[in-house]
Formats: structure tokens, C-alpha cells, sequence
């Protein structure tokens, strides 16, 4: 039994390797030739591109999130919501909150099992990080506060797979803008 199994698998697998690909014909139709006029104008565009410093701390990241939940709570901001249909299931509609206070925004996006924050734009002094980070705080602080020192003016703190990140922004020594990105499906 077990040499006729081998059998039949020897010769399957012969027949499999001795297969051909059958050759198919590729026609290449006729071009013509042509004439195009193109007229653009030039514009010189400089981008300057910013170093960054990837600093990965799940502990810190998970405080930095906690933070955030509990600005969003505050009651400086005004609520705008939106619905949006789930992309999963078209019977389902989810709502995106936007809060809003002078020059910060914090994006939410409300589900049927929950609320996450998905982004957020924080550009005010008036709301404070691990206990003394703020808009405004210097670099110095910051990097003693998290025991790093920053190479460069945008520093981002988030996870090894970067689906939540938080990036602080300098200017001059001091801190500029926070901003929060997270990867919600």
C-alpha cells in the first residue's frame, strides 16, 4: 500500500513538473506618431525635510493617551459631531466628534462598542502632559522629565508597530505644537 502511495505521488508530481506553459501571442498595435505641445511653468518648490527622533515607550505612550482622554473631558472645548457610515457595515452609522478650544483640536471617532481619540492638535498651554509638559515647556525639561536627549526638533514617542504616536514639535528650544496620531479601522 504504502509503495503504491509513493508510487501515485512520484508520478504526480512528474506529471506536474513536466507540464509546459502554452506561449501566447502579444500584438503590439500600430502607434502613430504624435505631436504634443506642453507649456508649463516652473515653480520652484523647497522642501525641507525635518529630521525626526523616534523614541519607542509603551509605559510612556500609555500615559501620554491617558493624558489626552482626560483633556478631552475638559469643558474649554466645544463638541461638533458628525456621522459617518461604518466602512465595515453599511447598516451601522459611527459619529466623528471634533473638539475644538482657540488653536487645539482633539478628533474622536464614536462606535458602537466605544470612543477613541484618533488624532489631536494641541497648540494651547492650557493643557498638561505627564504632570508638566505643555505648550511652552522647554526642551531641556522635556528631556530630562523622559531621560533623553533630543537630536532634533521633532521628537515622537509612540509603539514598535507606530499605529499611536505622539509628536512634539520645537522651535527654538521650546515646545511648539503635540500632535497625536493613532491608526483606527
Amino acid at each position: 500500500m504504502k509503495r503504491h502511495l509513493l508510487t501515485s505521488i512520484g508520478i504526480l508530481i512528474l506529471m506536474v513538473s513536466c507540464k509546459q506553459k502554452e506561449t501566447q501571442k502579444t500584438e503590439i498595435p500600430e502607434q502613430k506618431p504624435t505631436t504634443e505641445l506642453k507649456v508649463e511653468t516652473k515653480k520652484k518648490t523647497e522642501e525641507i525635510a525635518t529630521p525626526e527622533q523616534y523614541f519607542e515607550n509603551d509605559s510612556l505612550l500609555s500615559q501620554l493617551e491617558s493624558d489626552l482622554n482626560k483633556i478631552a473631558l475638559n469643558s474649554k472645548f466645544d463638541l461638533k459631531t458628525e456621522t459617518k457610515t461604518n466602512t465595515h457595515d453599511e447598516t451601522i452609522t459611527d459619529t466623528i466628534n471634533t473638539l475644538t478650544f482657540d488653536k487645539t483640536k482633539i478628533y474622536s471617532y464614536r462606535a458602537t462598542n466605544g470612543e477613541s481619540i484618533y488624532g489631536a492638535k494641541i497648540e494651547n498651554s492650557d493643557f498638561i502632559f505627564l504632570d508638566s509638559i505643555r505648550v511652552g515647556t522647554k526642551k531641556a525639561t522635556f528631556e530630562n522629565l523622559i531621560k533623553t536627549e533630543f537630536k532634533t526638533d521633532l521628537f515622537k514617542i509612540g509603539n514598535l508597530e507606530q499605529t499611536s504616536i505622539f509628536v512634539f514639535n520645537f522651535e527654538n528650544g521650546i515646545l511648539k505644537t503635540i500632535n497625536y496620531e493613532s491608526y483606527l479601522d
